[in-house]
């Protein structure tokens, strides 16, 4: 009987400890701002989503990333704050492995950007805007998905990619 309340014991503190873990993971999420949205990010993935799935939970159904050219697989991507007359600027950046006439590790202005506290990310240049959805934004990490996605004959499939904070 001892042994049995002891393993029990040993048990619940187990789940208890874990739980708290969760809960700290989960205190990384961090709400749609453009304060938490500045720095540098390292694409690190990008996949086309299961029809229908707008989050990107399921398992993706064509694996983007492991098609690019070894020289795109550390761009990155600069979110710079502005402030109200200049507005935010985002900058696209080559990383350590430039192809063919890039210029490693140099950044390119490409336009300006806003997030809205929905989750809506606009990235406006000549003329042209893009609209996309943050899925998820924590300390470390972004994922993002085109807003518009491909109407399928399962339904509508969406492109993701994903970001590692690297500044």
């Amino acid at each position: 009987m001892l042994k049995r309340t002891f393993f029990l014991l040993i048990l619940s503190l187990s789940i208890s400890s874990a739980c708290e873990r969760d809960d700290e993971g989960s205190s990384d999420n961090l709400a749609f701002t453009a304060t938490n949205l500045a720095g540098d990010w390292q694409r690190t993935g990008e996949f086309k989503g299961q029809p229908n799935d707008s989050l990107g939970i399921k398992e993706p159904s064509e694996d983007l990333f492991s098609q690019f050219e070894s020289c795109r697989k550390d761009d990155m991507i600069r979110y710079v704050r502005g402030t109200q007359e200049m507005g935010n600027t985002y900058f696209w950046g080559i990383g350590k492995n430039a192809c063919h006439s890039q210029m490693a590790d140099s950044f390119i202005e490409i336009g300006n950007w806003e997030l809205q506290e929905s989750g809506v990310l606009s990235h406006s240049y000549n003329g042209v805007n893009e609209l996309f959805v943050v899925i998820f934004l924590t300390r470390k990490r972004l994922l993002i998905r085109s807003e518009l996605g491909i109407r399928e004959a399962d339904g509508t499939v969406y492109q993701f990619t994903d970001y590692e904070r690297i500044k």
